[in-house]
């Protein structure tokens, strides 16, 4: 149950170099374009182009909003007695190992918490292209107030 408290505190979602909650030093801002594909993710499961996003096996729901809400509150009961995680900056940005952004890549697409740990299965292991699963974690990481 503590992996589906973290991601289910998460997408939610791999550069421990980098401070919390941020992109990188010298990173550039994310695109409105990139912001949009990932937004695209984060609410249908679709990527802009249509595409629609696929997990390693079949996922309960179709998006990332689907359990964790339009705006990542999470608060969602699903099966087995998880509850999906809030992705919001509050959420995301506390605790000993916060999430930055290869963290966020690392838990949507492997399922392994900011503390190292399994999610629990609940949690898809998202396959998605290295720049949509860019584009969804920088979205989660700068979007979700």
């Amino acid at each position: 149950m503590k992996g589906i408290a973290a991601l289910l505190s998460l997408a939610a979602l791999a550069a421990l170099a980098v401070g919390p909650l941020q992109a990188g030093a010298g990173s550039p801002a994310p695109s409105a374009a990139a912001l949009k594909n990932g937004k695209a993710i984060f609410l249908s499961g679709h990527d802009h182009s249509g595409v629609k996003i696929t997990a390693a096996t079949p996922p309960l729901r179709a998006s990332c909003a689907a359990c964790h809400g339009a705006f990542g509150a999470g608060g969602v009961h699903l099966p087995g007695g998880a509850v999906s995680a809030d992705l919001r900056h509050a959420a995301m940005s506390s605790g000993k190992h916060p999430y930055t952004l290869a963290l966020i890549e690392r838990a949507i697409s492997t399922g392994v918490d900011n503390d190292g740990e399994a999610l629990n299965r609940v949690m898809p292991r998202w396959k998605l292209s290295q720049r949509d699963l860019h584009d969804v974690a920088e979205y989660v990481l700068t979007q979700l107030r």
